[in-house]
């Protein structure tokens, strides 16, 4: 009897060994995966996987294991705000889920509470055939919902040309040229009185014209976004379907950059802007690309997520801190980048000349890495949005490492701000890393009227935040932080709104 008893304890063990290396991994053993690696990456049992069902799986494209796709019902265990700038957001979310851009129902913009429940559409990666047992591992990033434009357009239209000076607008070319009228010297057939009243009953028409499109134009409102498939676009598409839902006249222009943005708002093209936080600051004081054009007619409306610069290296090399840079091979970004921007000053700011590098290059950020993990260079930097697909893609097949980079008083004039990107934003990436950020901040011009500034942040903010979550950036607006990194006048009545809204700052004391 004891050895029948032994001999069937065996062979449960034995069964329970091959669930780990049958053909394919069976839905229990992915579900404990998949809940260790959340607890992991939260730090604790935040969220608890109460259903789970497997939904089929393929054979991964190297060859040697599965893509297995599951649907899940997770419980918050506890209080988490996937809103936060320094905790794992949507995105990172769905990383560790391996879920698509729309494949996470449930989050609250308000953060999430326990108990709450989130439906997830996911997958996981494992490789180990051939009798091994089964080993997750990272999942490339889904595809974006939409396709970006080239790197290189898109950086174009973030930076401008060196000691940008704002073009004439359409309406200040009009004047000029209706003063050329009034100054026209009177001839044989026309007398200086002639000439007054044909131009001044010109321009009564033309203003009672003017007046009466200016009045229309009043119930509208005009955002100048980013290029299609960025983080400003989408902004810009929350904000369009909220207006629909609203009854509000809403006209997005998403054809420009960060500067763009800010001649659009300067000529009164548009009244509100989308634009970088530091870009916004030296735009306002007139320095470095802005000297001798300080645009100061800029107020800060809003910050709506964090834009963190990141240095990444190679895990397998010699690099730990900036210091380390010296003698080192660097991509800085491109040339009309934001990125170079940053790079430059926080290299400046810890008193590292470019010189002191072996090389610099300046590339896309997808080429950057692919530059990296090839061996091609030492370090890169990036300011993006967290988690960058380019670095996730990267990182899910060469051991990356990302170096803590410390405020300085000159940074944080710049418009930079401390943020923390949590451990496990990137795969491999154990540890939490301290690092600066811009914001995405939405602008306005001093003269445009309370109505408008009142109906925009209604349209951003009364509905609780980001609504449905199409993307981490968005999913990342809300009252939390609507005032962090803000480094231009607010325009009146804008930041008292902001303090009112569900889970506000106190102000500094």
């Amino acid at each position: 009897m004891v050895q029948l008893v032994m001999r069937w304890a065996l062979l449960l063990l034995a069964a329970l060994a091959l669930a780990g290396c049958a053909r394919e991994p069976d839905a229990e053993f992915v579900r404990q995966q998949v809940q260790q690696q959340l607890d992991a990456a939260l730090g604790g049992r935040v969220l608890q996987i109460e259903q789970f069902r497997r939904a089929g799986s393929q054979q991964l494209a190297s060859g040697d294991g599965r893509l297995v796709y599951f649907n899940a019902q997770l419980k918050l265990a506890s209080a988490y705000d996937f809103t936060q700038w320094d905790a794992h957001n949507v995105g990172t979310l769905a990383s560790l889920l391996g879920a698509g851009p729309l494949g996470i129902s449930g989050l609250k913009a308000a953060g999430n509470q326990p108990g709450d429940l989130l439906g997830v559409y996911g997958s996981a990666a494992f490789v180990g055939e051939g009798g091994k047992a089964w080993q997750l591992i990272p999942t490339l990033p889904a595809p974006a919902l939409v396709e970006t434009e080239s790197p290189a357009a898109a950086g174009a239209s973030v930076r401008p040309r060196a000691k940008e000076s704002p073009e004439p607008t359409a309406a200040e070319v009009a004047l000029e040229r209706l003063q050329a009228l009034l100054n026209l010297k009177p001839g044989p057939t026309l007398s200086a009185a002639q000439r007054d009243s044909i131009v001044t009953e010109a321009l009564d028409s033309a203003y009672r014209s003017a007046q009466a499109r200016l009045t229309r134009a009043a119930d509208t409102i005009v955002l100048a976004g980013g290029p299609v498939g960025g983080e400003y676009a989408a902004v810009t598409n929350l904000v369009n379907e909220r207006a629909l839902h609203a009854n509000v006249r809403f006209e997005p222009l998403t054809r420009e950059g960060s500067v763009g943005n800010i001649r659009l708002l300067h000529g009164g093209e548009a009244q509100f802007a989308l634009v970088q936080s530091d870009i916004a600051a030296a735009a306002f004081a007139g320095r470095g690309r802005f000297g001798g054009a300080a645009q100061s007619e800029l107020r800060a409306v809003a910050s709506l997520f964090p834009e963190p610069v990141q240095l990444v290296v190679r895990a397998d090399g010699p690099i730990t801190t900036l210091a380390d840079l010296k003698g080192k091979r660097v991509d800085i970004g491109l040339e009309t980048s934001g990125t170079r921007a940053n790079a430059l000053a926080i290299l400046a700011a810890n008193g590292m000349a470019l010189d002191a590098l072996a090389a610099t290059t300046g590339s896309s950020l997808p080429d950057a890495a692919a530059l990296l993990a090839a061996g091609k260079i030492d370090a890169l930097f990036s300011t993006v949005h967290a988690p960058a697909r380019a670095l996730q893609a990267v990182a899910a097949r060469t051991p990356l490492a990302w170096i803590d980079l410390l405020p300085t008083d000159a940074l944080r004039e710049s418009g930079l701000l401390p943020l923390k990107l949590p451990a496990r934003t990137y795969a491999g990436q154990t540890e939490p890393v301290q690092t600066l950020a811009a914001t995405g901040l939405l602008v306005t011009r001093a003269d445009v009227p309370p109505a408008q500034v009142d109906a925009m942040l209604k349209l951003l903010f009364a509905s609780g935040g980001a609504g449905r979550v199409e993307g981490s950036a968005v999913a990342q607006i809300g009252g939390r932080n609507a005032r962090e990194g803000v480094s231009i006048p607010w325009y009146p009545g804008a930041e008292a709104f902001l303090a009112q809204l569900p889970g506000a700052k106190p102000p500094d004391k």
